[in-house]
């Protein structure tokens, strides 16, 4: 019998017992299903990491103080002079409290220096930045972030509305989008005289952050800025310093590396579903070699050879496979899309990941239907004809 008419037997009979089939098929959806979300979610999940984290610059370097009083605005101006150095701006940062005529919630208040926002350009949903002109510095004018603003029920039609921040007055000029950058949406921009006033900060910082003039001169900039903050404080190398030094570009490779060994660990956490569904493939087919024992036995009488039979069962264990793998991919982007919309990440399908899943369920397919196949090809005919 030629290939096209085995196949069509392996099809009627899969047809002939639908339920069984689609019971066998489901060890297989499942495992598909969950590689395809699990995936999708890392990914995704990823991406939105990255991307955030990109918006700060790869050229960027935080260095944070660990005391109230460790850094001070005269060290950002030294921090300034560094060659290599493009920009550089300051933050003061506090918890506060925010209000309007309506309501009144905690945030973090966040005095920011006249670059920050030409830095870090993080995207508007309403209004305007803070000016970056010397007179605007002094004025109270505020921007917010977008979970602070919804917290607040802000709109279109508050800006320019007053806004009292620990119990001061400012004016509001701006919101930012929810997709603005990491570490922006909860917050409160105010200008960082403005800020200082209000914690009686002055002349201490919070962070100071500097950019470098090119993603490859960061690392010699850390080393030198690192340098020039022990000589203003009369530090060793052994000593503790009184602030961090975080290197954005090895911040954001370090998140590529977890969340990429994260995918690693659920994808093969969700291919052990898909193996174990594979041994049901082979259960359920060396109970049909069984059940149609007589049945191949009256193939071979009427000439049906040994590879006739094996590939019959082989193109059933196949066919069965493939299709809880097309299954299982649909359901598990289905799963991954509606999972992206309620956690907020960015929705991402690899062509990769289909070709994975799909080359994993017809591996599966060939692999756990081999034996079943070859068990059913071995069978010699009078004794098949004889099995009751």
């Amino acid at each position: 019998m030629n290939l096209l008419g085995t196949a069509r037997l392996a099809l009627n009979r899969i047809w002939a017992t639908k339920t069984r089939s689609l019971l066998t098929m489901l060890g297989v959806v499942i495992g598909v299903a969950a590689i395809v979300a699990l995936t999708s979610i890392v990914d995704g999940a990823s991406q939105g990491i990255n991307k955030s984290l990109a918006t700060l610059g790869t050229n960027q370097l935080n260095i944070s103080a660990m005391a109230p009083d460790a850094l001070t605005e005269q060290d950002a101006e030294a921090l300034a002079k560094l060659e290599g150095v493009a920009v550089m701006f300051m933050q003061s940062q506090n918890e506060g409290t925010i209000a309007t005529s309506d309501a009144r919630v905690n945030a973090r208040l966040v005095g920011v220096s006249k670059d920050y926002f030409e830095a870090v350009k993080p995207e508007l949903a309403l209004g305007s930045y803070l000016s970056s002109n010397p007179a605007a510095l002094q004025s109270r004018d505020v921007v917010f972030g977008a979970d602070a603003a919804n917290d607040l029920g802000l709109d279109a039609g508050m800006l320019g509305q007053t806004v009292k921040l620990n119990g001061q007055a400012f004016r509001l000029v701006g919101v930012l989008d929810d997709q603005a950058g990491f570490g922006t949406s909860g917050r409160v921009y105010v200008s960082l005289d403005a800020a200082r006033k209000i914690f009686s900060q002055y002349p201490y910082v919070s962070s100071i952050v500097i950019q470098a003039t090119t993603a490859e001169g960061v690392d010699a900039l850390q080393v030198a800025a690192d340098r020039l903050l022990r000589e203003r404080y009369g530090l060793s190398d052994s000593t503790d310093a009184r602030y961090t030094i975080t290197n954005q570009a090895s911040l954001l490779s370090a998140v590529s590396s977890i969340t990429d060994t994260l995918g690693l660990l659920l994808t093969g956490i969700a291919a052990i579903s898909l193996i174990v569904g594979g041994i049901g493939i082979m259960n359920i087919m060396l109970v049909s070699v069984r059940e149609r024992t007589r049945e191949i036995g009256v193939r071979r009488a009427i000439g049906a050879k040994q590879k006739d039979i094996l590939t019959q069962f082989l193109i059933e264990a196949v066919v069965l496979s493939l299709a809880g793998g097309v299954v299982g991919l649909i359901l598990g982007e289905i799963a991954a899309f509606f999972l992206a919309i309620l956690g907020d990440w960015e929705f991402s399908i690899r062509m990769d990941t289909i070709s994975l899943a799909l080359g994993f369920s017809l591996a599966v397919g060939v692999l756990f239907g081999v034996w079943p196949a070859r068990t059913a090809s071995r069978l010699e005919p009078i004794d098949a004809l004889r099995f009751e």
